[in-house]
């Protein structure tokens, strides 16, 4: 029986100490959520004192401060700091924090909002800038030297073509430089003949003797007319001499009245013959000499219309120059070279392949710039003006120009207007034939508050911006008002102009206090 009662006493002793340390444990969790283990047994003292008074009023108070009324000193702090949190929602960050992030604070101020449409467009080539080459001449080609793709300078080759045509136009221009040559020697031989005769009449002028007279001109050289005049003077000089001779006979009764009349007439006779003779030559050799001179400058005008010709076939004065020395197996040669300095951007022609006067072979186009054909569409055609601003963005690329053109006829295809804007394409980035869309700017207005889109934020529903004071960093409501892609108009007096407000990177802002918030929660 002893040994039974003491079991028994042991087993109780055992029992109730296992409750009461239960009990203890119970009362720590409830009150510190395993925060103070090392102080249960006063927390449940505490919680005895605060059941007899209050009836179990804390769960109550528990619901409202969230469960942490009755914690302790370090629960207290922390339910502190979860009410300025919820009160105050303050970004508390220091100046090395905020730069590190890349967080930019700048004065609230006013400026311009720039409103907008986006247009589709298409980069095309300048067509002030493109040239399409076709062959002067028919015929069949030989060798082609400018491919697709290539850049070229003005002057290169880019193919040869064998053409009859040409090679007429070249043997006629051969043949007027021959005639030429022989028309200017024509005239040079004229030229001395009439300077020799004008000589030799006015000698004749001086009525010489005969002897004198052969003496003089035997240093003239004037042809046939040389021989006429001289003879038919010496015959007016012997007959003038017969009949004073005659003369001088009769006067002596030496002569018959028959004799010096028939002297008188041989040397009439003479005279007349030498008269007539001297006028001839007199105007035969002037006429002689305007008929070279005409024969010259009919044969300069026809080599100058044999090289006017070969010029509307292409050929430059160079090459004019050399065909009089140039094989005959090139005669029928024609080089087709760039008329400006591009890149081909189409070729229609081949080896063997005839080509006419009437089809482009090539087109060279000078990239520099390109074209932007914008297409507006009817609803937005009374918005769009010339010299009006547009940006437009590809990739990383960002290009901006004027409008220099708008069409006054609407397509009847798509129903739109064209516009042009014309690139600077130094670098080649812009490739004719893409689709890009265009930002026009249709308007420009002044507001006194403007952030970039980058300050606005949505926070528990409401959008926002982030503003700093003295506390730090916090939201602010705000009533968005007219905006672009860039900026926005703050509307109403929420926040004041000069406020310093987060223009960069605010999300972080955001996402601290999202921070916050979920500790919290938890």
């Amino acid at each position: 029986m002893n040994i039974q009662r003491v079991l028994l006493l042991t087993v109780l002793s055992l029992s109730f100490v296992a409750l009461v340390g239960c009990s203890d444990r119970s009362s720590a969790e409830g009150e510190n959520h395993s925060d103070n283990d090392d102080h249960s047994n006063e927390a449940g003292h505490q919680e005895s004192a605060v059941d007899d008074d209050h009836g179990h009023d804390e769960s109550g108070d528990d619901h409202d401060d969230h469960g942490h009324d009755e914690g302790g000193d370090d629960h207290d702090d922390h339910a502190d700091e979860n009410g300025d949190e919820h009160g105050d929602e303050v970004v508390k960050l220091t100046d090395a924090q905020l730069k590190a992030a890349g967080v930019k604070i700048e004065p609230l101020s006013g400026g311009e909002i720039a409103t907008h449409i986006m247009l589709p467009a298409e980069v095309g080539l300048d067509q002030d800038k493109v040239l399409h080459v076709t062959p002067r001449v028919p015929g069949i080609v030989t060798d082609v030297v400018g491919y697709l793709g290539h850049d070229v300078q003005a002057g290169d080759l880019l193919a040869v073509i064998q053409s009859p045509e040409l090679g007429e136009t070249k043997i006629t221009y051969l043949q007027a430089i021959q005639a030429r040559i022989i028309a200017k020697a024509e005239l040079v031989r004229e030229q001395t003949i009439s300077e020799n005769t004008a000589k030799l009449l006015d000698v004749l002028r001086e009525d010489p003797t005969p002897d004198e007279l052969r003496e003089r001109a035997d240093r003239f050289r004037i042809g046939a007319n040389k021989g006429r005049l001289l003879s038919a003077y010496a015959q007016m000089k012997a007959g003038a001499a017969n009949y004073a001779r005659e003369q001088e006979l009769n006067s002596r009764g030496l002569s018959t009245q028959a004799d010096l009349l028939a002297s008188q007439e041989m040397y009439n006779s003479a005279q007349a013959e030498y008269m007539g003779a001297f006028e001839d030559v007199d105007f035969s050799y002037r006429l002689r000499l305007q008929q070279a001179e005409q024969a010259a400058m009919i044969a300069d005008s026809g080599v100058e219309n044999a090289e006017r010709r070969l010029h509307l076939l292409g050929l430059n004065e160079e090459q004019v120059q050399l065909i009089a020395t140039e094989p005959d197996m090139s005669v029928a040669r024609y080089e087709l070279h760039a008329p400006m300095t591009g890149r081909i951007v189409a070729k229609h022609i081949t080896p063997g392949e005839k080509v006419s006067t009437n089809a482009s072979v090539y087109t060279i186009a000078d990239l520099s710039s390109v074209w932007l054909n914008i297409s507006i569409y009817s609803q937005y055609a009374e918005m769009i003006e010339e010299g009006q601003h547009v940006t437009v963005h590809v990739g990383d690329r960002t290009a901006s120009g004027v409008v220099d053109y708008i069409s006054a006829v609407v397509s009847e295809s798509s129903r739109t207007v064209a516009a042009r804007v014309v690139l600077d394409n130094s670098d080649r980035s812009w490739k004719p034939g893409i689709f890009v869309t265009v930002r026009v700017e249709t308007d420009k207005v002044h507001a006194d508050r403007v952030v970039p889109i980058d300050a606005i934020q949505t926070y528990e529903g409401y959008t926002v911006v982030f503003i700093q004071d003295t506390d730090g960093i916090e939201p602010v409501r705000v009533t968005l008002g007219r905006k672009n892609d860039v900026n926005v108009e703050l509307i109403g007096n929420d926040v004041a102009i000069g406020t310093p407000i987060v223009v960069a990177n605010s999300f972080l802002m955001k996402a601290e206090l999202g921070k916050g918030s979920a500790g919290h929660d938890h």
